[in-house]
């Protein structure tokens, strides 16, 4: 929730699958101090064929908000099952395994693209060029203009 409050205080609009993640995560929280659940049980990782779909759906849907619900969808699960199993699999939360895959997609335009910075925020969905720098910067230690000249061919 501290997190959502600091985008949110720099003025980034939060991702849809950002949000129903914490919802959530809120949820199974307050389930667990209502003892609702004797114990959180592992779950088990998603199949490959259902990974595949989920990759596929975030490759063909990149530049728009994916929320968790519709990757759920896509895998045939139920939101929370699909996250557990989504974590178990990949190692990441769904939210952040997006993030990640537009930040790398990021690399790639910068180092072989002149497009700007902006540019590339918006084919990759970020909400503003802001944040895709903010979110750079956090995941790879300098802001998407450093890095491309550094890592360009004659930089």
């Amino acid at each position: 929730m501290g997190s959502l409050r600091d985008e949110m205080a720099l003025g980034h609009k939060p991702d849809t699958a950002y949000v129903e993640h914490l919802v959530a995560l809120v949820g199974l929280r307050v389930a667990t101090l209502n003892k609702e659940h004797n114990s959180v049980q592992g779950h088990g990782c998603l199949s490959r064929r259902a990974l595949g779909r989920v990759r596929d759906y975030i490759d063909a849907h990149m530049n728009s908000d994916i929320s968790l619900s519709a990757l759920a969808a896509v895998a045939d699960m139920a939101v929370d099952s699909f996250a557990r199993r989504f974590k178990a699999t990949t190692g990441l939360a769904p939210y952040a395994y997006v993030i990640e895959e537009r930040v790398w997609r990021a690399e790639t335009l910068l180092r072989e693209t002149g497009l700007s910075i902006g540019t590339i925020a918006f084919r990759l969905g970020f909400s503003s060029q802001s944040h895709f720098t903010t979110t750079f910067r956090r995941l790879r230690g300098m802001t998407p203009r450093v890095y491309r000249m550094h890592f360009s061919p004659g930089s």
